[in-house]
């Protein structure tokens, strides 16, 4: 089974280390909630703020979960020190779905999805599915390994640390216009490989892509 999605919009950062220029002080106004977002939720929301979806049904994925904060509530144990609450709150898959929500004030549809190198993959067909039912969807695939001591752990040889890609889509019964391969993106984290080649494939036209189901 196939679904065939129209592109409508799609936005694409990544840098080798933290981003500097997010701009959570423009799009965040609640200081509170501003300084507690992971670096995954920063960098979700801000995809969302250039898309101009926030009230959307949203669909994000993320490979490696919130590895930041989980290395530091380890680091913390290891050196036998007080575990920071925040940390322990934001140590979950769901947490930029969780303040994408509270920010938007959006009570719709959000879900996460986290399939590891296949992420933008599941997070295509999950919101293609969806896209049945909602019409419009936004859907989000970030990742930051930017912590302590990666490079001992970083196998894939990953060079942009952080990085996220958002596009907002529909269903259509119009043919494909893309054609996907199984292009490798070395420098970037695989979770985004597949949603990364669609959006180098993007022209003025029509962008439609047909995503396999089943």
């Amino acid at each position: 089974m196939k679904i065939n999605l129209n592109i409508l919009a799609s936005e694409f950062i990544a840098d080798d280390e933290k981003f500097t220029t997010l701009n959570e002080k423009e799009i965040v106004s609640n200081m509170m909630i501003r300084r507690r977002l992971t670096r995954n939720a920063r960098i979700a929301i801000y995809l969302a703020h250039k898309l101009d979806a926030f009230d959307l049904p949203i669909v994000i994925g993320n490979a490696y979960g919130e590895v930041v904060e989980t290395f530091e509530i380890l680091k913390a144990i290891n050196e036998q020190k007080t575990l920071s609450p925040t940390h322990f709150q934001n140590s979950v898959h769901n947490t930029p779905a969780s303040y994408l929500s509270i920010i938007a004030e959006n009570k719709g549809y959000i879900t996460t999805v986290s399939d590891l190198y296949q992420t933008s993959n599941t997070v295509l067909k999950v919101g293609a599915i969806k896209s049945l039912k909602y019409k419009k969807m936004l859907l989000i695939v970030v990742d930051s390994i930017d912590f302590e001591c990666v490079d001992i752990l970083n196998r894939c040889s990953i060079k942009k640390k952080e990085s996220g890609i958002a596009m907002i889509v529909e269903a259509t019964a119009k043919e494909p216009t893309i054609k996907l391969g199984n292009k490798s993106f070395k420098e970037y984290s695989p979770s985004l490989w597949k949603m990364l080649e669609i959006h180098e494939k993007l022209s003025n036209k029509e962008n439609i892509v047909a995503i396999d189901i089943i």
